[in-house]
């Protein structure tokens, strides 16, 4: 995945709201035990990350900002 990707992922994960962050966690652990745990945050190197795992990522955060979309056109 190259750095445009990654990036534009990140962007698109910081849309997201913290139980949605919580499931993708979930994959992340699934993939690597590396990734730092403060208080309130993780940090996890996409370098550590497999392509498989960084699609998994992409495919489930498409999905809850079309979720979103869907729900907001719906209200």
């Amino acid at each position: 995945m190259n750095r445009s990707r990654k990036e534009q992922l990140k962007e698109n994960i910081d849309k997201l709201d913290p139980h949605e962050h919580s499931q993708l966690f979930d994959v992340i652990k699934r993939y690597t035990q590396q990734y730092t745990q403060t208080g309130k945050s993780i940090f996890v190197s996409t370098e550590v990350l497999p392509l498989q795992c960084l699609e998994e990522i992409e495919r489930l955060v498409a999905f809850y900002l079309d979720q979103r979309k869907t729900l907001t056109r719906n209200s």
